[in-house]
């Protein structure tokens, strides 16, 4: 899809300052609570609700800006290991590990550490940091199966066929709790020409604009914009005679998941071939 435009910057908004003129980021370091990981995982509270935002409509939630850092994170500080047993320890690691495959985890207890593991590093660096989300990985293709001894496994679901709105939202009313996080593109038949971004967290899910399919559009009009002409070659590998560009590609990870039956349940959300032809003719 042509996709939503992001920036990164390190800039002083209020002065118009560009900061990376006096400083750098070294390394990007997350802190996790060993004790209250999971509990507060399994919520859907946002930042308002507990008063840690000024930011007009900041609908953001806890556990999508926890995971967000987690995964762009270079080092990952798992704090008060002495609350929890060993095993559920193990349990967090390899599901911070899933979820962060190359950020380097350092235990500590009431916030010690030594201060070479997370000063002077040289660790951050921003195209590798964007690329580093566990859910990147599995769509790349690169899997960590050593996750797997404790019960934290992963797929990803493609169908270039559309969902159908309301058997989806079915599916997300009654959302398996065993999955932790899920992320990716998809479409549904009643809006064939919006890209919509799938991002699941714990209790937290949420739908919004990617941008529009490259299919939505002529040939001619496409080749208006560079990144089409750039990305061409993979886009048109990727290309269905019948939706184009249009895919449904979802990222599942969890622990203990039941691939087989959460499969089936999203193929149940796919539109059949009479309801694609009813939608796109109403």
């Amino acid at each position: 899809p042509i996709p939503v435009a992001q920036t990164f910057t390190f800039v002083n908004e209020d002065e118009n300052i560009d900061l990376s003129r006096y400083s750098y980021i070294d390394t990007m370091v997350t802190v996790v609570d060993a004790f209250n990981f999971f509990k507060d995982f399994s919520k859907a509270e946002t930042l308002k609700d507990i008063q840690a935002t000024d930011i007009e409509n900041d609908e953001r939630t806890i556990v999508n800006l926890l995971v967000d850092q987690i995964e762009f994170a270079n080092v990952i500080v798992l704090n008060k290991i002495d609350l929890v047993k060993k095993e559920d320890i193990l349990l967090l690691e390899n599901t911070l590990k899933k979820l962060n495959p190359v950020a380097k985890i350092v235990h500590a207890n009431m916030g010690k550490i030594a201060t070479n593991e997370i000063i002077n590093t040289g660790l951050f660096n921003y195209e590798e940091a964007e690329m580093s989300a566990g859910w990147i990985q599995e769509l790349e293709g690169i899997h960590t199966p050593e996750t797997e001894e404790y019960g934290i496994n992963s797929f990803v679901f493609r169908d270039h066929r559309p969902f159908h709105p309301y058997r989806l939202w079915d599916f997300i009313s009654d959302f398996p709790q065993a999955i932790i996080r899920s992320k990716g593109l998809f479409w549904i038949a009643s809006r064939p020409d919006q890209a919509l971004n799938w991002s699941q967290a714990g209790g937290s899910i949420k739908a919004e604009g990617a941008g529009v399919w490259w299919a939505s559009m002529p040939y001619s009009e496409r080749i208006n914009f560079p990144n089409f002409i750039q990305n061409k070659e993979i886009i048109e590998e990727r290309w269905s005679l019948e939706f184009g560009d249009r895919l449904n590609e979802l990222v599942f990870i969890g622990i203990h998941l039941n691939e087989t039956e959460i499969r089936k349940k999203l193929e149940n959300c796919i539109c059949t071939r009479d309801e694609i032809v009813d939608m796109q003719s109403g």
